[in-house]
């Protein structure tokens, strides 16, 4: 049995970012994925926030401008309706306030930073059981090997193993976002990078974005609240292509545009709140631990900086030779420290949403105001 302080189970960009910061802090690991990198993940594909805040901290953020995989822009336009648009852009001596990547290209961007010193990668096999001892927590992959860690972290998505494992939770469809994406090229976009984000209606609040990418290629992607979705059927499919078909602003962009890809589903939990995040010999971070935003579908940045947070705990849960339920918690008060106030706030947001004219009113009526304050909230939280 292979024994390790640490095993992250999980190497996307949560499970990644928690290995590199375990890495600088010189705390040898073990980091397990079902995967192989590079593979596909499904997303939205867009980069704002805590990204950049979580890749300067780990010493990336200038080799990820350099690549080439991933495009920015300092500007992003919301259409509230078709004559109504927040802006959020950087001031002239900042030049990004979004990125765009496919995930296939960002989270090897990160794997290919994972130290060989620090970081043992157990890739190809994925979790088969757990089991708590006094000694740590036993890991058993599906390839037969036994890990056993002083302390596991739950680094594996909204349908996490060990999030089910330790703490029974069962994600609720309330607190989720789905969506459907798919790759197109040929789209007409606006110039400097700017994305295509609207709010549209149909019985609720759904969010489309269409995201530009390297090689002329773009995003689509189309979304909402999961158990509304249900309540209302509605065909996530169909009310895409019906929108980039029919909608005035929207359609001819898409006039000699080509679809390169299925549409493919996926989901977002936003459910921290209720989320049960840490225990005796564990964290959660990432989708994991709840941690997207419920309005403007962050998810990648917050799980990154979750898993720097993480690690920091880790070391001195370590240095105390302390691993206990009361000893850990407070790791949750240090993520609602970093993440709570947005997330409530776009809690809110996204229930006012819900009431058409009512949400186009407040947005116009506290449109400068916004536009003014929002350098300020980015700032504080990228870079």
């Amino acid at each position: 049995m292979i024994k390790t302080d640490v095993c992250i189970v999980g190497s996307g960009p949560a499970g990644a970012s928690t290995s590199l910061m375990l890495s600088k802090l010189k705390i040898k690991h073990y980091i397990v994925d079902k995967a192989t990198f590079p593979r596909d993940k499904t997303c939205g594909d867009g980069l704002i926030l805590h990204t950049y805040k979580s890749l300067r901290i780990l010493g990336l953020f200038d080799a990820f401008v350099a690549n080439p995989k991933f495009i920015h822009s300092n500007k992003i336009n919301l259409h509230i309706k078709n004559n109504l648009k927040l802006q959020f852009k950087e001031k002239e001596d900042r030049n990004r306030v979004i990125s765009y990547g496919k995930r296939i290209d960002f989270d090897y961007f990160l794997v290919n930073e994972l130290s060989k010193e620090y970081a043992t990668c157990e890739f190809g096999s994925g979790v088969k059981s757990l089991e708590e001892t006094s000694e740590g927590i036993i890991v058993t992959l599906k390839n037969g090997k036994q890990i056993l860690a002083k302390i596991v972290v739950g680094a594996d998505g909204i349908q996490s193993t060990v999030s089910k494992k330790l703490t029974g939770f069962i994600p609720d469809k309330k607190k989720m976002s789905t969506f459907i994406s798919a790759y197109f090229n040929n789209v007409k976009m606006p110039l400097k990078n700017e994305a295509e984000i609207r709010l549209h209606y149909n019985k609720m609040p759904l969010f489309f974005y269409v995201f530009p990418l390297p090689n002329n290629e773009v995003n689509v992607t189309l979304g909402g609240n999961t158990q509304k979705i249900i309540d209302n059927n509605i065909n996530l499919k169909d009310e895409i292509e019906a929108f980039i078909k029919n909608h005035p602003k929207v359609a001819p962009k898409f006039m000699d545009a080509k679809q390169i890809s299925v549409w493919r589903g996926w989901g977002i939990p936003y459910h921290f709140s209720k989320q049960k995040v840490c225990g005796n010999r564990f964290f959660l971070v990432g989708d994991a631990a709840g941690l997207a935003n419920s309005f403007y579908k962050e998810g990648v940045g917050t799980g990154m900086m979750s898993g720097i947070i993480c690690a920091k705990k880790i070391a001195t849960c370590l240095n105390e030779n302390n691993f206990s339920d009361a000893f850990m918690s407070s790791y949750k008060k240090e993520l609602d420290k970093e993440f709570g106030k947005l997330l409530r706030f776009s809690e809110f947001a996204l229930k006012v949403a819900r009431f058409k004219a009512i949400f186009a009113g407040v947005v116009k009526i506290s449109k400068n105001i916004v536009e003014k304050r929002a350098f300020s909230i980015i700032r504080k939280r990228s870079y």
